[in-house]
Order: structure tokens, then C-alpha cells, then sequence
């Protein structure tokens, strides 16, 4: 089984947020969900997951391809 990373260390690491800490906001905000639902910033991440983050006007979408 592979690595356990918590969402707002992995929007940090594949730089979609400058810091740690604006990744985090931005999941208590309400800015960053899977699938339909929006997400904690404790939540764990896993490989194949769409991971959608809003920044106004524009959501990207982001495919978890390994979390290693």
C-alpha cells in the first residue's frame, strides 16, 4: 500500500498553492472538493481521485496520478 498525504500537503507539493497554509484555507473555505463534495484539509488523498479547485472565475481539475 502506498503513502498516506493529507489533501493540503499535496496542493502544496504539486505547487497549486504557494504554502501549506493558503492550501489549507483554501479547503476550509469550501474551494477545494472531490467528486461533488468539499473537503478538510486533514482529508487523506488517493491515487485515480479527481480533486477540483476553485479559484474565481475558474475550477481546475486535478487527477491524483501517486501520492509517493
Amino acid at each position: 500500500m502506498g503513502k498516506e498525504v493529507r489533501i493540503d500537503k499535496w496542493l502544496w507539493a504539486v505547487r497549486i498553492f504557494k504554502t501549506r497554509s493558503q492550501a489549507s484555507e483554501a479547503c476550509r473555505k469550501g474551494h477545494v472538493s472531490i467528486g461533488e463534495f468539499p473537503v478538510k484539509p486533514s482529508r487523506i488523498i488517493k491515487p485515480d481521485e479527481v480533486v477540483n479547485v476553485r479559484k474565481s472565475p475558474i475550477i481546475r481539475s486535478y487527477k491524483v496520478l501517486d501520492v509517493t
